[in-house]
């Protein structure tokens, strides 16, 4: 495996403490959401469906990201989207991370955000699908929102607690989503305790464009950071014309 395929294992790695799906080889297990927009739009003007090449070749590179130390995006096998933890301990939040896991998509490119300030890496997953599939994911992200807030699961450090809270965010694409994990994690021996316990962040962004759907995570410890908005932009932009070339 190469350099691109073990920086989305990190990623993976810190992600699936909460056991989400999106990762290769990695399980059902996290979140809960806000869409920021009342009620999601049609694509009756979907475009075609894009190939996973197709997705790659918009998806954002090092030159869109100021200051980075390297951008991947790497076309994932269909067998990656398979979940190997058990399932998490709320019905809603594991139906909710089986869809953001785009299992069901016929095409998947993930990518591996290195930032220049930040020890973390970002993350972003880009998911063709055919017919109405993508709008038919999405609803079943938004049905379960309402319900998905505090659950627990088993991932690659073991078992884990989490609670989801909705974040509001601006309209993007067709519909969107955002919200946010945090899960306690003890760390090392702290001044007055055994164990000190920090508090790992993320926030995810869900946007579907047509028939393609762009999922965003931003991890920090003890700090709530924001996937940058204008990189978002960027990419809906290009999966928009990729679709109506």
């Amino acid at each position: 495996m190469g350099a691109r395929g073990n920086g989305w294992l990190l990623v993976c790695a810190a992600l699936s403490l909460w056991g989400l799906t999106g990762c290769a080889g990695t399980g059902a297990g996290t979140p809960g959401a806000q869409t920021s927009s009342a009620a999601p739009a049609t694509s009756a003007a979907a475009g075609r469906p894009l190939s996973a090449q197709a997705l790659k070749s918009v998806a954002l590179t090092g030159d869109d990201v100021p200051g980075n130390r390297g951008v991947s995006a790497d076309v994932r096998a269909h067998a990656d989207g398979k979940s190997t933890f058990p399932s998490v301990s709320d019905s809603s939040c594991a139906k909710l991370l089986d869809a953001l896991g785009a299992g069901d998509a016929s095409a998947v490119v993930d990518q591996v955000f290195n930032w220049k300030d930040s020890i973390w890496a970002g993350g972003g997953t880009l998911a063709s699908y055919a017919g109405s599939d993508a709008e038919t994911t999405f609803a079943r992200v938004r049905r379960s929102l309402p319900t998905c807030h505090d659950y627990s699961g088993v991932g690659f450090t073991g078992k884990y607690t989490a609670h989801l809270a909705p974040e509001t965010i601006p309209h993007l694409g067709d519909e969107s989503i955002a919200f946010r994990i945090t899960v306690p994690v003890k760390q090392g021996p702290g001044l007055r305790s055994g164990r000190r316990v920090s508090v790992r962040n993320e926030q995810h962004v869900l946007v579907r464009v047509g028939g393609v759907t762009a999922h965003f995570t931003m991890l920090d410890m003890d700090h709530a950071d924001h996937f940058p908005l204008a990189l978002i932009r960027k990419e809906l932009a290009r999966m928009t014309q990729a679709q109506h070339r």
